[in-house]
């Protein structure tokens, strides 16, 4: 019996090392999260500008014509 508890304490202190490297590394995957949200919410506005360009490119393209004219 006393040797089944010298094996199991070896994961004991394995388990609470875990539970201590999630809890401090919580932080950091919150801030992960946002910033992935943030880059994510930012590509999505660059996409929608590069679309508003090519808009106004095909616009002024008429435009000039019009103005050559």
């Amino acid at each position: 019996s006393k040797n089944g508890v010298n094996i199991f304490l070896p994961f004991c202190n394995l388990i609470s090392q875990m539970k201590d490297f999630e809890a401090s590394a919580e932080p950091l995957q919150e801030c992960l999260n946002a910033t992935e949200l943030a880059v994510q919410e930012s590509s999505t506005r660059l996409h929608d500008l590069t679309a508003k360009k090519m808009e106004l490119h095909k616009l002024q393209v008429p435009q000039s014509k019009i103005n050559q004219t």
